[in-house]
């Protein structure tokens, strides 16, 4: 059972991803991600994400090059920091690294025992 305290914190982490989609589109290195088309595009050709992986993308895209909170990352996009909903979350920036390749300038970093950076270059 949660307290008064716990849901007021979670409304605020929707809020605050809600302010996050509302911008039309994040630059993030050679990409472009389109908020309103859920869409990933380099070099003229783009690749529709899945909802996880795209609300994960924009979280980190919002972050650029600053350190992401795996709490505050899986209670924002999972609204519950399990251990299931932790696993997945890896999948899901693995595949990310994966959609992010063909810019070597782009890098998701684990910071052990804490959370990710996704470095953008300038």
């Amino acid at each position: 059972m949660k307290n008064e305290n716990e849901k007021v914190m979670l409304s605020e982490e929707e809020e605050n991803l809600s302010k996050l989609l509302k911008v039309p589109a994040y630059k993030v290195g050679a990409y472009s991600v389109d908020t309103a088309k859920k869409m990933l595009t380099i070099n003229g050709e783009s690749k529709k994400l899945t909802n996880k992986e795209f609300l994960l993308l924009v979280l980190f895209a919002a972050s650029a090059n600053e350190f992401v909170d795996r709490k505050h990352a899986l209670k924002t996009i999972w609204k519950d920091d399990n251990y299931y909903n932790s696993r997945s979350m890896d999948v899901y920036i693995c595949k990310l690294r994966k959609l992010l390749k063909d810019d070597e300038g782009v890098v998701i970093i684990n910071i052990h025992g804490k959370g990710y950076k996704m470095i953008v270059p300038a």
